[in-house]
């Protein structure tokens, strides 16, 4: 792709795909997402609101699933550290590592 100034994020994307199922566009050169590719393991759980389009050099299409973000939360996901620190207690909550916090004024205290 020409990289004019419509297009200038590149996106490196290094991911196995399953083949799911093939569709047609319409008489509008649209394309409507069948049930069986709603229903994959990956987005049957998920609330999507909307598709980011990504088109490869080579003309491949791939449609990424996407949430909105309140504006006022959106620093989280900007700022690396953050959703960094966010991601890591997440991870140490579900491997069961936390510590009960008995007072709760020491504790901030502390920080």
């Amino acid at each position: 792709m020409k990289n004019t100034p419509e297009y200038t994020d590149t996106v490196r994307v290094e991911e196995d795909f399953l083949n799911v199922d093939t569709r047609s566009l319409d008489s509008k050169q649209r394309i409507t997402l069948s049930e069986k590719v709603i229903n994959t393991v990956v987005l049957k759980n998920r609330k999507v609101q909307s598709y980011q389009v990504l088109v490869a050099k080579n003309g491949n299409i791939l449609l990424r699933p996407a949430v909105s973000v309140p504006a006022h939360e959106a620093w989280i996901y900007e700022n690396p550290k953050v959703i960094g620190a966010i991601r890591r207690g997440l991870k140490d909550a579900k491997e069961g590592k936390t510590t009960r916090v008995v007072d709760q004024d020491k504790f901030f205290k502390s920080l």
